[in-house]
């Protein structure tokens, strides 16, 4: 079976399957690395030297679903230190502290002025007991004093200008230690880090545990669960990164959704070119198909012939589609850390599970893929499949016509809910619409086709164009294939481009509406606001301090998931009341105080009670005090600045939103603050960073497609040297046949473009409608002619090149 296969087979369609599939490998093999990456990646362990770490949980469970992490530290008492310290088999317990802490950037340049940290300056001020933990003592002694302090690179007694905990001062290095970040000494540092007074008085970030010598690591975490309960989480191994790292825990999350989130469309993608190229394989020797029935052969048999063809072609892409997977998923994950979804310190996994996976799932995709495209050869009488009599069928036709009509459906999302969520209608649409126009195609371009060849005006083209149309509409088939490839390439383009730039546009403009006149302060290098810094600024001008952070909620509203979910919440105070105009609906900005909310106004009234969870996981009850508008650019929930500062890492503001003023001498005293004209809300970073990865994706995806269509055009071009031989034995010139075939290119590239913006054109416009009032979607309109231009040259080179071959 396997030889007559191979001997049947035509390497041009082996080739178009060979190439889908290696594609389809590298895509499925990159996103599995992402995922397997999100299991077992971990950062860098700063406190190594524990064997055994002691936390509050970083995340919350939910049934059947992945857990939901907390970026912000949770804290647990520090009478919880001697506790785990009378465990058996515990040499020493070190509470760990962790706060902002940065060296203030020098005014002027100074050759002797040393970094102080490499670290996270939110994170990076510790106590000097974790240095045992954390590496070792290079030189000097530890700090005593309020103004000493430890650093991993300058000199004995030199002096220092830091933002500690949000406050500025000078200190002196008393030592040099081989660990990441600033030390203090321990009582210094449990005041910069607000745990002896405050709402987090008392408590410390976590223990480091060492075991007694002949303990492993799992018998101690074992005991000490016995001593403390389960309320804690007791880590090991590269669990201890989670501990260390709220945000690692985060980070981890996102790989796994992220693959979920663009896995699917990739699967379909490449199941729609792998069946494409194996229906080329199948038409090309659908006469030696047909002469094996009559040979005798029963049905099953034919398809097995198919599947062995296509599984061989599958094989050979698998090793070299893995390789270029990986490489994938390396750019990937630059991407990630250049945008601030991923840490530097938490690097991508890659084991063989991914490229396993993906040979299992291709090797899935291309047995039904064969199936599928053998099925009607396999049952067509003989006589049909020999004279090659395969008109569209119509059931297929009228799926694909249900499924434009269910896009135009779907498109109509953004006129009757003004969220994000309504953004997904005008993408699934979009791709609904190419599926259809995949099941319709033929119909629609032989009937096209028939029209045009029937017209009046045919009869009067050159032999090459009237032979070009009619060659269209007897390949109604092969020309659809190649009009709803290129044409998912214009439609998807357009679409996931310009919903997101239209969102980002009615999203910046509620944003600028209601923060207009401001200006944005920040400090990132310091680790957040110093303290003062605020009162400063309001020494010039009317400002109000604002923070960044994470609340857990049930669904607010429609979309939203049905479990917990965590979203970004934006934290103010009454002071940002005249400032931040959030089109409110009842209530005012001024009654922000303690645990208190304002919500979208339509999802709760003034006066309710709403239930939260912090960034850090603790409970609280909020009662709201304003409902508003402008949920699009500030989301469904903010917060007070009251409430958030308790349950923050840092517990310093994010930023300061002040009218314009001359700050040129507040920054002068303040170096590290930087001062930008445009004010954000709290969804910007996460959609701008959700757009670059979602371009990043469709360009991978719409350059896999690109090749696959050039690749099936070239081999069908080249399919038809039979065809083309019998023209010129007819009588036509070669000049007169690469003629035809540049119209039939021409033919095919107008086709798709058009297809493509046709499709495209109907969410988009409603989307539009929707969020800007306007039919024009924003975005970059030479995106429209670039890719018309691109199809047009994919489908001139692809066809251009192997026909002149063809008569050389």
């Amino acid at each position: 079976m396997i030889k007559l296969s191979l001997a049947m087979a035509r390497i041009g369609g082996l080739v178009v399957v060979f190439v889908a599939v290696l594609g389809g490998v590298a895509l499925v093999t990159g996103a599995g690395v992402i995922m397997d990456s999100g299991f077992r990646s971990q950062p860098a362990v700063r406190l190594a030297g524990a064997d055994v770490v002691i936390s509050a949980p970083q995340s919350i469970k939910r049934n059947e679903d992945l857990p939901v992490a907390l970026p912000e530290r949770a804290t647990v008492p520090a009478t919880l230190t001697h506790r785990i310290a009378t465990t058996p088999g515990v040499a020493t317990a070190t509470p760990d502290l962790s706060f902002p802490a940065a060296k203030f950037p020098p005014t002027t340049p100074d050759s002797n002025s040393a970094p102080a940290t490499a670290s996270d300056p939110a994170t990076a001020g510790h106590g000097w007991a974790s240095v045992a933990l954390s590496g070792r003592v290079i030189e000097g002694r530890a700090p005593r004093g309020a103004d000493e302090v430890a650093v991993r690179e300058g000199t004995i007694g030199q002096t220092v200008r830091l933002v500690a905990g949000g406050v500025p001062g000078t200190y002196r290095v008393t030592a040099l230690v081989d660990a990441p970040g600033i030390y203090f000494s321990d009582a210094t540092a449990a005041a910069l880090a607000g745990r002896t007074t405050g709402p987090r008085a008392g408590t410390v970030d976590l223990v480091a545990v060492r075991a007694d010598p002949g303990v492993g690591p799992g018998e101690l975490a074992a005991r000490i669960k016995d001593r403390i309960g389960a309320k804690y989480q007791v880590a090991t191994g590269r669990d201890r990164a989670d501990a260390e790292s709220p945000g690692a825990a985060a980070g981890r999350t996102l790989l796994l959704l992220l693959p979920s989130s663009i896995g699917g469309i990739s699967l379909l993608i490449v199941g729609f070119v792998v069946g494409g190229g194996m229906s080329l394989s199948i038409n090309r020797q659908r006469r030696d198909l047909a002469l094996l029935r009559a040979a005798g052969a029963t049905p099953r048999q034919v398809r097995r012939v198919v599947g062995l063809q296509g599984t061989i072609a599958a094989g050979l892409a698998l090793l070299p589609g893995a390789a270029l997977g990986y490489y994938l998923a390396a750019r990937f994950g630059d991407l990630l850390v250049m945008i601030g979804a991923l840490r530097a310190d938490q690097p991508l996994v890659y084991g063989p599970l991914p490229a396993l996976g993906a040979a299992l799932l291709l090797y899935g995709v291309v047995r039904v893929a064969s199936w599928a495209a053998a099925l009607r050869i396999s049952q067509m009488p003989v006589v049909s499949g020999i004279a090659g009599l395969r008109p569209p069928s119509p059931a297929r036709t009228k799926a694909g016509l249900l499924l434009i009509v269910g896009s135009l459906v779907l498109s109509a999302a953004p006129l009757l809910v003004r969220t994000e969520v309504a953004a997904v209608g005008p993408s699934l649409a979009a791709i609904l619409a190419v599926i259809g126009l995949a099941l319709a195609g033929p119909r629609l371009v032989q009937r096209a086709a028939g029209a045009v060849a029937a017209s009046p005006l045919v009869s009067r083209l050159r032999g090459p164009a009237w032979l070009a149309v009619h060659n269209s509409h007897g390949n109604a088939l092969r020309t659809a294939g190649a009009v709803a490839a290129l044409g998912m390439v214009v439609t998807l383009g357009l679409s996931v481009v310009f919903t997101q730039t239209t969102l980002d546009r009615a999203r910046s403009d509620e944003t600028a509406q209601a923060m207009s006149g401001l200006v944005t302060i920040t400090a990132p290098g310091l680790g957040g606001i110093p303290r003062d810094l605020l009162a400063d600024v309001r020494t010039r001008t009317r400002a109000a301090g604002m923070t960044m952070t994470t609340v857990v909620t049930e669904p607010l509203q429609m979309g939203d998931d049905p479990m917990l979910m965590a979203r970004p919440v934006m934290a103010l105070g009454p002071d940002a009341d005249g400032l931040v105009d959030l089109g409110l609906a009842a209530g005012r900005l001024r009654d922000l105080r303690g645990p208190a909310v304002a919500l979208d106004e339509r999802v709760g009234r003034v006066g309710d009670r709403l239930d939260l969870m912090m960034g850090d996981g603790a409970r609280v009850e909020a009662r709201v005090v304003a409902t508003y508008r402008r949920s699009l650019g500030f989301g469904p929930i903010v917060v007070s600045r009251d409430l958030a500062r308790a349950h923050t890492t840092s517990g310093l503001d994010s930023a300061i939103l002040a009218r314009h003023a001359d700050l040129g001498p507040l920054l002068a005293r303040w170096p590290g603050v930087t001062v930008s004209e445009r004010a954000d809300g709290p969804q910007a970073g996460e959609a701008s960073a959700q757009s670059l990865i979602n371009l990043a994706v469709l360009g991978v995806l719409l350059a896999y497609v690109l090749v696959a269509v050039a690749n099936r055009l070239v081999a069908t071009t080249t399919g038809r040297r039979e065809e083309l031989d019998g023209l010129r034995r007819l009588g036509a010139t070669p000049r007169q046949l690469r003629r035809m075939l540049r119209v039939e290119a021409a033919m095919i590239g107008a086709g798709a473009s058009a297809a493509g913006i046709v499709l495209a054109a109907v969410p988009l416009v409603l989307l539009g409608i929707g969020f800007l009032s306007t039919p024009l979607p924003t975005g970059p309109y030479w995106l429209i002619p670039a890719l018309v231009l691109l199809v047009a040259m994919i489908v001139w080179l692809a066809v251009e090149l192997p026909g002149r071959a063809a008569f050389r």
